[in-house]
Order: structure tokens, then C-alpha cells, then sequence
């Protein structure tokens, strides 16, 4: 059969990315505890293609996203197992670039505060992977739920306070080993209060009376985890973004802060 995607030719330009995106598949991430967390993915697999090619051949990155599942590839190390997908679409693609993204919900179990009745609490993350020649880039992100309450409406209030949802997204590069545990609790810590998905009255009133104790504005968030991952010897460059649901007002609030140590 004719081979139409590898007709050589002079095009007028190559392309800088060129592959499959939303594309639903299951992956497998190793947890802290050692414990296997199974969940959805949607992924991207690209690669570049030089001006003399016309196309790629794109069923061999969903062949090797289907090898992988059943082979039950399971990412313990972010930067070291992704680089390895990384190079055999390369090998694969017989090109000099490859790209890797994916998104997915990754699953803990916590318990409440007080009565410490245990759910589950999904949090949304993102692996953003480059091997571009010999020059490896990662990105890991996620973004973190948890409860605000307005240090402006506790001042000038006689009784209560307005509070608020805050959608915390971290995205580090780093170095060495880091958990996906180790960003969600780094920024759980910071919030007014955090957020669990099972609670009693007894844990409503704590962590009504917490939040009400620990007021933070959206600037305050990222300017406290920007210092924890500034102290954070493993991350080598940091963006933090906090997006508050105004529970008085219409609108949301919302502040970023990027820094390269």
C-alpha cells in the first residue's frame, strides 16, 4: 500500500509540532505510600517534522501509549520515567523533538479533622514533558482546592466574615524526587482552611472556626507558597496562580507569581 504520510518533498515549512491530542487513556501513578493510584489521563504526543517529510507516522504514538498500558507502565519518578517515554518517541518517530503532555485527576484518601471519616479528594494535575535534541525540559502542575476567608470583611465586620474557594494551580521544575503529595500539602498549609470531602458537624465547626482564625487574601496565598517553595532546595523555578470564588461579589479574584531560583 502506498505510503502517502512519507512522500519526500521540499515543503515550505517545517512544523514545530505535529501528533495526537485528546486522546483518553488510562495511566498509573506510584503514590508516596508506594500504593498504585489508577486514573484517566488526556493526553498529547507530538513530535516535530523537517519540510522534506509530508506527514508522520501517527499510529505508532498511539501504539506506544497502548504498549505502555499493557505493560502496565506506572510513573514512580516524574522526570526520569517521563524522559524515557520521551526517547522512544523519538526512537520511534525517527524525529528530533518529542512532546508529551497529559491531564488527570489524581486521588487521595484524607480524613476529616474531628471525626476523622475518610473520602476521597481529587485534585487536577498536569505533566507537560519536552526532549528537544538532547535538552530535557518537565513541568509538573497542580492545582490545589482550598477554603479562604477575607481578612478585609473580618476587620471591618462586628460578627462573621465572607469566605471564598481558592483554586491554588502550582507548576514546578525540580530536580531529584519530589511527590505529588509533597505540592498538595505544601500548599493545603497556607490556606485559611483546607478543604475534605466528608465532614460532621463537629468538623464544620472546625474548620469554620480555623478559616474564621487564618484570613488570607489571594495575594497572600501565592506570596506564602512562593516562600515555601523558595526554601524548597529541590525546585529550581515556580509559577503559583490562586483564583478565588467571591461568595459576595460576581467576579472572581485572582493573582500569579513566577520566579526562576
Amino acid at each position: 500500500m502506498k505510503d502517502v504520510q512519507n512522500i519526500k518533498g521540499n515543503y515550505k515549512f517545517a512544523i514545530n509540532r505535529v501528533g495526537v491530542n485528546n486522546l483518553t487513556h488510562p495511566i498509573r501513578i506510584k503514590a508516596k505510600s508506594g500504593a498504585v493510584v489508577t486514573t484517566v489521563g488526556d493526553f498529547s504526543l507530538a513530535v516535530n517534522l523537517s519540510k522534506s517529510l509530508k506527514g508522520i507516522n501517527m499510529s505508532r504514538l498511539l501504539q506506544l501509549l497502548s504498549e505502555l498500558n499493557r505493560g502496565r507502565f506506572t510513573i514512580g519518578d516524574f522526570k526520569e520515567d517521563i524522559l524515557k517515554v520521551l526517547e522512544e518517541i523519538k526512537t520511534r518517530m525517527e524525529s528530533d523533538n518529542a512532546y508529551f503532555e497529559v491531564d488527570f485527576d489524581y486521588f487521595i484518601e484524607k480524613k476529616a479533622p474531628v471525626s476523622e471519616y475518610s473520602g476521597i479528594a481529587p485534585y487536577k494535575c498536569r505533566i507537560e514533558g519536552s526532549l528537544k535534541d538532547s535538552q530535557y525540559d518537565l513541568i509538573l502542575t497542580v492545582e490545589v482546592p482550598i477554603t479562604t476567608l477575607c481578612p478585609c470583611s473580618k476587620e471591618i465586620s462586628n460578627y462573621s466574615a465572607h469566605n471564598q474557594r481558592g483554586y491554588v494551580k502550582t507548576s514546578i521544575r525540580y530536580k531529584d524526587l519530589i511527590y505529588l503529595e509533597d505540592i498538595i500539602k505544601l500548599v493545603e498549609e497556607v490556606g485559611s482552611c483546607e478543604i475534605y470531602p466528608i465532614l460532621k458537624r463537629v468538623d464544620e465547626k472546625y474548620v469554620t472556626e480555623k478559616a474564621y482564625e487564618n484570613p488570607r487574601f489571594v495575594e497572600d496565598i501565592v506570596r506564602l507558597v512562593a516562600e515555601k517553595l523558595e526554601a524548597e532546595s529541590k525546585v529550581t523555578w515556580f509559577r503559583v496562580s490562586s483564583r478565588h470564588q467571591e461568595s459576595i461579589h460576581s467576579h472572581d479574584a485572582y493573582a500569579m507569581l513566577e520566579n526562576w531560583k
